[in-house]
């Protein structure tokens, strides 16, 4: 909608800029060809140069990208949120009223292009009936159409219109002579040009007046071809009076008596303009290159002060989330109004961290009451400056999105009765969503303010919070826990034999005295490993309670467990829990022999990639047999890089011929040590898959060579990070679609899209698709990323196409088993369904 504006609005300033240049310069000179074409060009030219800000030539090559990535699964559960608040108290307004300027503003536009569209087909049809009616007859060899009412001669593109009746035999010859001029001209096209212009930029005064001129002009023409012809000019000037009253057909055609008669005779009377005044059309020249080099730095500003949502490195809160957490239990206060009110609900704020990390652009989303709001934008107001984020090794702007709940608690506590506040911006302009926040009120039965510790200590204390001023904790920190997890949790048997893993969400109530109570999974993977995980939980000791304002109190807790598969043995790992909200995965517990396939800083070939494709190219040779046979396809290799580097336990995950399979296992095994990825800081074993692409070009003698030598001419595009952030990009980021779960839809999804010389991600297309709602994920996921390090190709940088294998399969008792294809480059996306009854 935001590029929308911005374009109409640049059209508009061009066609502005245009008039005022034609009536100042332009209008009173005679050269009338130049005027009408001037008018043509400077129309074109404003609907087209705000396209004009880059190169209209670019090399796009198209290459495939090998893809060097492994498989990854990951779980989602059918359900949009985890429920963290009890069942009798709700954080939502009713009755919501949210009135949006900007759609009301579209509407009103919206409305008088269609008036306007209607009324020009009306005129469109006003002459097919008028030439229905009309009988058409041959004067000198012309065809013309007499009409049956008394109305001005008219002409539409090549049809001439008269009331043969009221002209004499002189007259018609003039008439003819006139609209002959319109009719080989093809001056309907201008008159059709301008009437559009006019029903979708009616708003706009200055296009009423540009189709007035262009009317005006294209008359002139007329009248000068006729008197080209010899024709008395002031006879011809009083049969134009006579014309004066006579009723004109519609306004879309050229008639032969036009309104401004004065000007028409004014013009013929007037001495021809010399020649040399033609170099005043060349001013059009600078005004041309002017709003071109004003687009170009408007949309170099744009560039510049882009707002992402995604980056590579986010902006933090001074001191990390721990520190904003605090931030916000110390600062946030409920307004004693709206707990006199009974005001409670979720507030979404939008905030943007600006480059030197100040915050800005403060909005409220969405609503609940002034008050509320109020509290809300305060809050952001009040913050200290962020350490700023960063996309592409520059500072960027990033927008996030805080979700504020004010909760009340009470016996009369109950749904918000106030009136709620409008959206006050886009709800659609979303930023990263931060952990929601919630606070806690007390309702209109309790005293103005919130209670003290004495008067805590005096209440029974029963209360259960979210967020607290000092969070409970494991007995020793999170690394104790970490050990007692590892040592205590165990891989269910079951769930290893048929491959299941995933993330189980566990939830529980620290207690005062620390106990553990309320033991649930509030987002399950299979009831092997949902029982497992609890059965953790209830083996913990005691917790050290949270406590708020000096006082222990209970609190909610969420703890995800991952369970994930690896060639050597099943992992586990543990999230740092959080009050009420999920971190990312922080924690790997597991065999110190375990192969990751996801980590933290990945291996390396000596040299880096471009090293790697150089001793490929230099070492691999194509297989006798299997050139002379024809064989070539893509031979996925898989190998581990050992800690110290070394390469082993190589293997196909999917061949083509024992001839290349055996060739590209020889390749891989003979590389030379590399530098091993690193988790935590520590040397791990990786998971590694590199895919080697063998292929034949019929137009050379000798295929495989001029293949390697194309190699070295094409740098395919990188994802920032290399391939195992690309992994762990879309394993984060990728999700079941409930509907496709709760329906038991599954499938093999194959994707491509291009990544152009800037890295950005477009045009996603799908070479094999399933369901509607996965491909929708899919193309969100894909569109999602951030920009790639483009390709290049002989140095210069160029488009690439490349692809991603989605398979969507679905688990648990009573779900038909996925029995379709399972690429082994294909990210497997698990969802957790059930049988219908």
């Amino acid at each position: 909608m935001e590029a929308l504006s911005a374009y109409i609005i640049k059209v508009n300033i061009a066609l502005i800029f245009f008039y005022l240049l034609y009536v100042i310069f332009l209008k009173k000179d005679t050269f009338f060809a130049f005027r009408r074409y001037f008018i043509l060009a400077a129309t074109v030219f404003s609907f087209v140069y705000p396209f004009i800000t880059v190169s209209a030539w670019e090399n796009i090559i198209s290459f495939e990208k090998p893809q060097k990535y492994t498989t990854q699964v990951t779980v989602e559960d059918p359900a949009f949120a985890v429920v963290l608040a009890d069942e009798g108290q709700t954080a939502e307004p009713v009755n919501t009223i949210n009135i949006n300027w900007w759609q009301v503003l579209l509407l009103l536009l919206s409305a008088g292009v269609v008036f306007f569209l209607a009324r020009f087909t009306w005129q469109l049809v006003s002459i097919l009936q008028i030439k229905h009616k009309s009988i058409r007859k041959n004067i000198d060899g012309m065809e013309v159409f007499d009409l049956y009412d008394e109305i001005t001669p008219f002409s539409f593109f090549r049809w001439i219109f008269i009331h043969l009746d009221s002209h004499s035999d002189t007259e018609i010859k003039q008439i003819l002579l006139h609209e002959q001029t319109h009719a080989r001209q093809w001056h309907s096209v201008d008159i059709i040009l301008m009437e559009l212009l006019c029903v979708f930029l009616w708003w706009n005064p200055i296009i009423w007046l540009m189709k007035r001129e262009t009317s005006i002009n294209l008359e002139h023409l007329a009248d000068n071809g006729v008197l080209r012809k010899g024709v008395n000019s002031r006879d011809y000037q009083y049969y134009l009076l006579r014309l004066t009253y006579h009723q004109n057909a519609t306004r879309i055609v050229n008639n032969f008596n036009v309104s401004l008669l004065k000007q028409r005779i004014t013009m013929m009377n007037k001495t021809k303009s010399p020649a040399r005044k033609l170099v005043k059309y060349l001013i059009a020249l600078p005004l041309a290159l002017l709003l071109m080099a004003g687009n170009s730095v408007y949309a170099q500003n744009q560039r510049e002060s882009e707002i992402f949502t995604e980056v590579e490195k986010y902006p933090e809160f001074p001191g990390g989330n721990q520190a904003f957490m605090k931030y916000l239990v110390e600062s946030i206060k409920y307004p004693v109004k709206a707990q006199e009110n009974n005001e409670q609900g979720r507030v979404i704020t939008n905030f943007v961290v600006e480059k030197d990390g100040s915050i800005s652009n403060i909005k409220v989303i969405r609503g609940v009451t002034a008050a509320l709001d109020a509290e809300a934008v305060r809050l952001l107001n009040s913050m200290p400056n962020w350490q700023s984020g960063e996309h592409q090794g520059k500072p960027a702007r990033v927008r996030f999105t805080l979700p504020i709940v004010f909760r009340l608690q009470g016996g009369s506590a109950g749904k918000s009765q106030s009136p709620v506040t409008p959206v006050s911006a886009d709800v659609n302009e979303k930023g990263k969503i931060l952990d929601e926040v919630v606070v806690v009120g007390y309702g209109p039965t309790h005293r103005e303010s919130i209670p003290s510790p004495q008067e805590y200590a005096e209440s029974n204390g029963n209360e259960l919070f979210i967020v607290v001023e000092v969070q409970p904790q494991y007995p020793g920190g999170d690394i104790t826990m970490n050990k007692f997890i590892s040592d205590n949790l165990q891989y269910p048997k079951i769930a290893q034999e048929n491959g299941i893993q995933g993330r189980v969400i566990t939830q529980f109530i620290v207690e005062k005295d620390g106990s553990l109570s309320d033991i649930q999974v509030v987002r399950g993977v299979d009831p092997s490993l949902d029982k497992e995980a609890i059965r953790l939980i209830r083996l913990m000791p005691e917790w050290i309670p949270g406590t708020q304002r000096g006082n222990k109190v209970r609190v909610r807790y969420t703890l995800p467990v991952t369970f994930r598969l690896s060639d050597e043995a099943p992992t586990v790992e543990a999230a740092k829990g959080v009050q009420g909200k999920l971190n990312d995965p922080v924690i790997k517990i597991g065999s110190s022999d375990a192969t990751f396939v996801v980590v933290e800083e990945q291996p390396e070939f000596p040299g880096g990639n471009a090293a790697m494709m150089n001793f490929i190219t230099e070492n691999i040779r194509y297989p006798k047999e299997a050139h002379e046979k024809g064989i070539q396809g893509r031979v996925i290799t898989k190998f581990i890089v050992r800690k110290d580097g070394s390469i082993d336990s190589v293997q196909i995950a999917r061949g083509v011929d024992p001839l290349l399979d055996a060739e590209a296992i020889r390749v891989v095994e003979s590389m030379p040590t590399w530098k091993p990825g690193k988790q935590r800081g520590q040397p791990v074993n990786v998971m590694f898959t590199l895919p080697v692409v063998f292929r034949l070009d019929k137009k050379t003698e000798d295929g495989i060579q001029k293949s390697q030598t194309s190699s070295k001419n094409v740098q395919n595009p990188e994802f920032p990070g290399g391939e195992n952030a690309y992994m762990k990009f879309l394993s984060d980021n990728i999700k079941y679609p409930v509907i496709a779960q709760e329906n038991g839809i599954q499938g093999f999804v194959d994707a491509v899209f291009n990544i152009d010389t800037k890295g950005k991600v477009t045009f996603v297309k799908f070479n094999r698709s399933v369901d509607p709602s996965l491909d929708k994920e899919v193309k969100r996921v894909i569109e999602l990323m951030p920009d790639w390090i483009p390709g290049k190709f002989n140095g210069a940088a160029t488009s690439i196409t490349s692809g991603a294998s989605f398979v969507f399969r679905l688990q648990g008792d009573g779900v038909d088993e996925y029995k379709g294809p399972t690429p082994s480059n294909a990210i497997v996306v698990v969802g957790y369904g059930s049988s219908k009854k």
